[in-house]
């Protein structure tokens, strides 16, 4: 195997041209029945307590979450030293199907609780969010995007401090008693009190690790035994207790969350099983409907979509011997999804804003266009059917990930099928170990292939333009952080995100 040592480049790349692929979507999992009947050990993740965790005057835990019952006391994080009576730090859990958060600051002695927002209690994925705010004096609770309880804390002051560890899981002061049991995903910790925009215009998307106002950031995709990786910028990494017990592990997730990707469109929305009206449809303003084959407890399906926020059309990235006049949305919607989700897609031209293409020609005239990677041509694969004009709809399709447009030709448009589009270029890589400390080993390679080592900032730190399929390179001289490793070849590009310790 080929060593290299990092050095810095002398080719820039723009961070605009970066694209992730689809990252394997892990979470914490802790089976009930395993762990009730194999001792109950204590299962919780202590995050330390580096004082940046003492957020103060402004602050938001969020999560994902899938619990064996949201019909007890159980809590999910938070950082309190215990006394009584308790009058610093915060915890955030939830009780008898309510969002449940305590905030104390040094003269509230009494629990705030804002037990509003009711959970179903079918153990369906529900996203939460608790947020405190001196300015505001307010304590919001969210329960999948949704305001769901208010209340009001006075003397509107800073929690105070304390030099506990953060805690993920059990209950901060009692590591025993308040055992979290069931999936979790995507533990977000911010120093700032989300707004209702930012919550659910991230809350189906991976984070960069980045984000200003980002404290730590644990998604459980690199987590392996009792290392559970800080996904963010300030590296917090976490150390699970019990991790060789067999009730725990880190499994697939079935959390609605699209990948870094996903991160880059607009008005990303998802459809998952959530105990309400519609939760199989995705309906949009920009042009997409999607109506899922998700069914009633089905709780291992999602498929998540956002756009691109383009409008128009686009001869460009044309399938392969295109037809005349070929043209397409230059609106593209992108598509995560698990589980084997099919259904039914609409675009509806006139909110898809591509006015060149003509609503009313021949139904042989348009094709829904896929295409993997952003990198890619695309490929014609499913013929529509036009219930009125300018409305195109495809049905019994299985949702692949990737990007999906309208195409159009002056004759009539040859259908390629889904068989034609190309296995990934990249399908047999791997790479690790991820977290890295010094080596990493890279190997399933295609031949000449490109590879970059950048920043999340877009700083390109190493490139080498002929990479062999089989080496690895030597990260110690890199600082602790987060960086994008970028493969590219002529049939493809593909991202990924790796932990620098």
């Amino acid at each position: 195997m080929k060593k290299l040592l990092l050095f810095p480049a002398l080719l820039l790349l723009p961070f605009a041209v970066l694209q992730a692929q689809s990252e394997a979507n892990k979470c914490w999992s802790i089976d009930y029945e395993t762990w009730n009947t194999t001792g109950q050990p204590s299962l919780y993740i202590d995050c330390g307590n580096d004082d940046r965790f003492n957020m103060g005057s402004e602050m938001s835990l969020e999560v994902w979450v899938r619990a064996h019952t949201f019909a007890e006391n159980r809590k999910m994080m938070g950082k309190i030293e215990y006394h009584d009576p308790i009058d610093n730090g915060y915890v955030f859990g939830f009780e008898n199907l309510h969002v449940y958060a305590e905030y104390f600051n040094p003269t509230k002695q009494e629990v705030p609780r804002p037990g509003d927002g009711p959970m179903e209690p079918d153990s369906s994925f529900v996203h939460l969010v608790t947020t405190y705010s001196v300015s505001s004096g307010k304590i919001q609770s969210y329960v999948n995007g949704v305001l769901s309880g208010e209340t009001s804390m006075f003397p509107n002051t800073a929690i105070v401090s304390n030099d506990r560890p953060f805690i993920i899981g059990n209950a901060p002061w009692d590591l025993l008693s308040f055992q979290f049991y069931g999936d979790m995903d995507e533990v977000r910790i911010w120093d700032k009190a989300l707004s209702h925009d930012e919550i659910t215009t991230r809350m189906h998307a991976e984070l960069s690790g980045g984000e200003q106002g980002l404290i730590a950031y644990y998604n459980f995709n690199q987590a392996t035994g009792s290392l559970i990786p800080d996904n963010g910028t300030n590296s917090f990494d976490g150390t699970l207790s019990n991790a060789d017990h067999e009730s725990t592990a880190f499994t697939l997730s079935s959390a609605p969350v699209g990948n870094l990707t996903m991160a880059g469109m607009s008005d990303i929305k998802a459809a998952w099983y959530r105990n309400s009206e519609n939760y199989h449809r995705i309906s949009t303003n920009h042009g997409l409907l999607i109506i899922s084959d998700i069914q009633e407890k089905e709780f291992r399906k999602y498929i998540v979509a956002g756009q691109n926020g383009l409008t128009g059309t686009s001869s460009e990235l044309a399938p392969e011997n295109p037809p005349a006049g070929f043209l397409r949305t230059q609106k593209e919607w992108y598509i995560n999804c698990a589980g084997g989700v099919g259904g039914g897609l609409t675009i509806l031209l006139e909110d898809a804003a591509a006015a060149d293409i003509p609503a009313n020609a021949d139904i042989n005239q348009y094709v829904l266009l896929y295409r993997a990677n952003q990198s890619d041509n695309f490929t014609a694969v499913v013929r529509p059917t036009k219930p009125a004009a300018g409305v195109f709809q495809c049905n019994d399709i299985v949702f692949r990930d990737g990007f999906y447009a309208l195409g159009y030709a002056t004759e009539e448009f040859p259908v390629q099928g889904w068989t034609s589009v190309a296995e990934s270029p990249f399908a047999k890589l791997q790479l690790g170990p991820n977290p890295v400390s010094k080596e990493l080993s890279i190997s399933g390679l295609p031949k000449n292939t490109s590879i970059s080592i950048s920043t999340l900032t877009g700083e390109v730190l190493y490139f080498e333009k002929y990479f062999d399929q089989q080496q690895s390179i030597d990260l110690s001289a890199l600082n602790s952080g987060i960086y994008l490793v970028v493969f590219e070849t002529a049939k493809g590009k593909i991202v990924k995100k790796i932990i620098k310790h």
